[in-house]
């Protein structure tokens, strides 16, 4: 069975296509996944005060 990165290197993304017809995933777990991903950011740093330029 081809991997992902081989079929993307190989540019035969038809055939890792091809391998996996019939497939079904967990679409609750991937939904769950999906939105935790979108709703995890990382927080910007405050900004610091500006120097007083007295150097």
């Amino acid at each position: 069975m081809t991997t992902l990165k081989q079929a993307l290197e190989s540019g035969k993304l038809d055939h890792f296509i091809a391998e996996r017809k019939g497939e079904t995933g967990d679409t609750d777990a991937f939904d769950a996944t999906l939105r935790s991903m979108a709703e995890k950011s990382k927080e910007v740093p405050e900004a610091s005060a500006p120097d007083d330029g007295d150097d």
